[in-house]
């Protein structure tokens, strides 16, 4: 629970953070430094929130608490997503962003998250439903 907590008044920090960025520093007087003050925050505000987000379905999804491999698991797939987003701002910055460019970066992700699973050692969860004689389910 504590480390829940802990990750969410960080993301809620970074998140101010990005919006102080936005709101005081004008890019197009500041320069480099400006641009990289909004990636950082926007990159920490959202790899925080993404992994609020998969800690939150991983419990709904299993009802338990996500262990230490598992909330690792978590970060990879935060950082993979928060990586493809930082990309797609930045080629949207320097208007390079097109349709042809977002399907090879897609699937330089998946191939990326592909390659970490096989890597993986760990026995997956396998969670087998039955039915009892009533209908309701049973582990």
């Amino acid at each position: 629970m504590f480390p829940f907590v802990l990750l969410s008044m960080g993301s809620l920090v970074a998140w101010a953070a990005w919006i102080f960025v936005l709101f005081r520093f004008d890019p197009f007087f500041g320069g480099w430094i400006v641009h990289m003050l909004f990636y950082l925050s926007v990159s920490v505000a959202l790899l925080g929130t993404c992994m609020l987000l998969g800690i939150i379905l991983h419990h709904i999804r299993f009802r338990l608490a996500a262990s230490k491999a598992e909330i690792l698991t978590i970060a990879r797939e935060a950082t993979l997503v928060v990586a493809f987003t930082i990309i797609i701002l930045n080629l949207a910055a320097y208007k390079l962003l097109k349709w042809w460019n977002i399907l090879p970066l897609a699937l330089l992700i998946l191939t990326a998250e592909l390659f970490f699973i096989s890597l993986d050692k760990r026995p997956r969860r396998n969670v087998k439903h039955t039915l009892d004689e009533s209908g309701a389910l049973e582990n």
